[in-house]
């Protein structure tokens, strides 16, 4: 599929991205529907089996205000192209003929992967030698979708998807940058998603060079979208890369929290509050998102361009630095460390301080769990408690996990506070009688079956994380939490992470 921002999308958000004024002061809406209509017999059936030059005409995949795109054939390079075709002369304005080939030109001079292909521009004729013809340019196909599809759907992206995203975006604009281009348009419908997962930010209709010899607007001339536009785009003075960036905030903005920054029932309202309003945190909308990820929209969105970030590689270097660890679940053997190192802590305690250092321990481990969600054998393992969405355990949860896990330990401390005991206990039991010998005998092995058998259960149970996807033993299954193994690698210096779950 070529510019989805030509695809005739009907949706409110659409509509207010769609007030835009054009390069030369009118409004896009200025042409007639007469002639309107008039374009669109023009570009209507007819086209599909045509060849226009190399090209061969299959089907029409959108439509805009300016004209259509359809899906071709380089019959010279025997490769797929869409074929952006502008209605005929006679229909448009000069601003949207200069338009049309800026978009073009600005394109072809940028050969990245985050940037759809310009690979040629030429004249559609018309259909007799008398009628007007109108240009064309041929340009990468792009078999996957715009981003604003999921919004569509009702979907919101996932954080570290749109993370990897905004990498992409802010790769492309990047290299659009060091060509001399602002794109001066970005937004959820300029970013084609691939089926290779490779994001091309497409529509560089808007696109004005850093350093110009000739103005390309009018001075006050507004354009962009306004879901999306920066402060200093919406006033009409002069833009650098900092006004794409904030453009980049809000698309991700309304991607991760299913709504764009400002809302209003105009365009102008919308443009209002980008000029006034101070934005609304992310994470008021999305809790979801991590805070690096939000500080990072958070600081797109700032008013004065001063406060945003100052080059793209500042960005670039952020979104790295937020990417979330490596996680995954902790199995037996981790984890029957982790107990091992802990009931060794314990034992200590124990003997050193007796009962103050088994209480000591338990308190190590429930409000470690419950607030940390590690104790210090967990920390050094790169171990975590917590529950499966990923938040917290708790104070109460903690607890009964305590409760439902923690036999061992409870039979390593009795025997040690057995022994510390020894001399008197045999002072004690020399003193007793044989009834009352053989009761304690019984009780003994009682206390030895029964801790025995918890010790068993709680084997049993621990080894259950070896044969469950989440490897959660019978006391996670009982409190509801899951323990994760996180691992932080470095590459270049920064932490090199990757999805958790």
């Amino acid at each position: 599929m070529g510019d989805r921002s030509d695809s005739g999308a009907t949706r409110k958000s659409d509509a207010l991205a769609a007030t835009v004024v054009s390069d030369d002061g009118a409004a896009a809406s200025s042409v007639s529907s007469a002639l309107r209509g008039a374009a669109d017999e023009s570009l209507s059936g007819n086209l599909p089996g045509l060849r226009i030059d190399h090209f061969r005409v299959e089907r029409k995949i959108g439509q805009g205000g300016m004209g259509a795109v359809y899906e071709g054939w380089d019959e010279s390079l025997d490769r797929p192209v869409a074929l952006k075709m502008l209605r005929d002369d006679t229909t448009v304005g000069e601003g949207q003929i200069d338009r049309f080939l800026r978009e073009a030109r600005a394109q072809a001079k940028l050969n990245h992967a985050n940037v759809v292909h310009i690979h040629y521009i030429g004249r559609r004729p018309g259909p007799t030698a008398d009628a007007p013809s109108s240009l064309y340019f041929a340009m990468e196909l792009i078999d996957g979708e715009a981003l604003d599809s999921p919004l569509d759907r009702g979907e919101a992206l996932e954080p570290e998807r749109a993370r990897q995203l905004m990498i992409q975006v802010a790769s492309g604009l990047r290299a659009a940058h060091r060509a001399g281009i602002i794109h001066r348009d970005v937004k959820p419908s300029n970013l084609m998603l691939n089926s290779d997962g490779v994001l091309k930010i497409a529509d560089f209709g808007l696109a004005k060079p850093v350093r110009e010899d000739v103005k390309i607007t009018q001075d006050g001339a507004i354009v962009g979208s306004p879901l999306y536009m920066a402060p200093e785009q919406a006033r009409g003075t002069d833009v650098d890369q900092r006004a794409d960036m904030y453009s980049l905030g809000a698309s991700f903005f309304h991607l991760l929290a299913g709504r764009p920054p400002f809302e209003g029932q105009t365009g102008l309202a919308v443009v209002a509050q980008h000029l006034a309003e101070p934005p609304p945190s992310i994470r008021s909308f999305a809790p979801h998102v991590s805070p690096p990820l939000a500080q990072i929209i958070d600081r797109l969105l700032c008013k004065a361009p001063n406060d945003r970030y100052a080059t793209y590689d500042d960005l670039l270097a952020a979104l790295e630095e937020a990417a979330p660890a490596t996680v995954t679940y902790g199995g037996f053997w981790a984890r029957g460390a982790a107990v091992g190192l802990d009931s060794a802590l314990a034992a200590g305690l124990i003997a050193v301080l007796g009962w103050p250092g088994l209480v000591i321990h338990l308190l190590h481990v429930t409000l470690g769990h419950a607030f940390f969600g590690r104790t210090i054998a967990k920390h050094f393992l790169h171990l975590r408690v917590e529950r499966p969405d990923g938040s917290r355990l708790g104070l109460p949860r903690s607890i009964a996990r305590t409760v439902a896990s923690l036999w061992l330990p409870f039979l390593t401390g009795a025997m040690i506070l057995l022994a510390q005991g020894a001399p008197q206990l045999r002072r004690t039991i020399e003193q007793l009688g044989p009834q009352e010998l053989d009761r304690l005998q019984n009780l003994i092995v009682a206390i030895a079956i029964s801790n025995g058998v918890l010790t068993l259960v709680y084997l049993a149970g621990l080894a259950l994380a070896a044969f469950n996807r989440q490897k959660r033993a019978v006391h996670d299954l009982l409190v509801g939490s899951v323990v994760t193994y996180t691992i932080d690698s470095t590459a270049s210096g920064r932490k090199s992470r990757a999805p958790a779950r």
